[in-house]
């Protein structure tokens, strides 16, 4: 379970606002706000009692697609057939607009929000059809533009959307990264095992996640030093004692363990050995507050985002173009989209979005 954080949606309903909320990451089970709910994608499906909130707007809400199958998400979309995936991006667009604008219209509001998961997916995936510098290009004339079609058929929601609201709206639109294209992905952990940083008792016979080799006691916690989590952006963390349930790395040796595996990993080159850009960002340097037992001790940028991290271990390599579920044309970028109808100083980092949607809401 995530812990509980105060969200927008919660400052608004706070000051007695109503709030429509659609697909927005972290809304299932739907929390209970003042207002309407449609949950995210990992809601299982609209027979689910947590699909909406409240549960009796469920009828309404299939209703603005015509009662036809809801598109939540698309399950194993990596390894799907992209012309069929790309028929179904378009389908669960249509669908998610027309819900969300029936919303705005029924209900009153003080905040709406929308989130799009459809491009995430076909960033990751379309991309290598229309970038011809791709190092996996693919001539296909259906799918050359599709990536592009897609967000056409998001600007003509879009101004739908307007259409359906007062013209006194103010409204944001952003997006909670970048993208660019990847060449392959770093075995972070494959790595880690090759400089005797992580120690396993056994070595699994395929590639398999941290938590199964945690759950199969493959991994030698009392002898590991780091070891990583995640996928696009390397994130290590150090198996702390004190932290850790069964950390080894004593707390005076916090800091200069730290540099020691990120000086590893900064050298990380490309599979012909040749130098690539690796950027390494310390915690204590990048994040404050409360949370910060939440960060990685150590995140890489590897070869300026061009490659993405892999967690996995059973590869039986520093190098794939692959994970368990697929692999990806796309990498998360650093430049994400920020626009909006007030004119105001774009904001430069998390925090200041926060406070810029804080200060239009104040102004409302």
């Amino acid at each position: 379970m995530v812990e509980r954080f105060k969200f927008i949606w919660d400052y608004v309903c706070s000051r007695g606002g109503k709030v429509v909320l659609c697909y927005v990451p972290g809304t299932y089970p739907p929390p209970s706000v003042r207002g309407v709910v449609v949950s995210d994608f990992f809601c299982p499906s609209p027979s689910d009692p947590g699909f909406t909130y409240p549960p009796d707007i469920k009828s309404q809400v299939l209703s603005a697609i015509e009662n036809e199958e809801y598109v939540i998400d698309v399950p194993g979309y990596k390894r799907m057939d992209p012309h069929k995936l790309y028929s179904l991006l378009l389908k669960k667009i249509d669908q998610d607009m027309k819900i969300f604008i029936k919303l705005l219209r029924n209900h009153e509001w003080d905040l709406a929000t929308c989130v799009l998961m459809s491009i995430d997916r076909a960033n990751h995936t379309l991309w290598k059809y229309f970038d011809k510098e791709h190092p996996r290009y693919v001539h296909d004339p259906e799918l050359e533009n599709g990536l592009f079609r897609l967000y056409e058929r998001i600007d003509k929601w879009f101004s739908e959307v307007l259409r359906s609201v007062p013209s006194n709206v103010k409204f944001v639109l952003l997006s909670d990264h970048g993208a660019k294209r990847m060449y392959l992905r770093v075995n972070v952990n494959e790595i880690l095992v090759s400089e005797g940083l992580m120690k396993l008792k056994d070595r699994p016979s395929r590639p398999i996640s941290l938590k199964e080799a945690d759950e199969r006691g493959l991994i030698d916690w009392e002898r590991t030093i780091a070891w990583s989590w995640g996928a696009y952006v390397g994130q290590i963390w150090i198996n702390l004692k004190e932290r850790e349930p069964r950390g080894v790395v004593p707390q005076e040796e916090y800091h200069d363990t730290c540099r020691q595996v990120a000086d590893i990993l900064s050298k990380v080159t490309d599979p012909d050995g040749k130098k690539i850009e690796n950027k390494i960002y310390f915690k204590w340097e990048i994040y404050r507050g409360p949370r910060t037992r939440y960060m990685p001790d150590i995140t890489i940028y590897f070869n300026n985002l061009h490659y993405g991290a892999n967690w996995e271990i059973g590869h039986g390599s520093a190098y794939s173009y692959e994970t368990q579920v697929g692999a990806d044309d796309s990498n998360h970028g650093e430049h994400a989209v920020f626009t909006c109808s007030e004119k105001l100083e774009p904001p430069k980092n998390v925090e200041e979005i926060a406070k810029t949607l804080r200060r239009l809401l104040e102004d409302h």
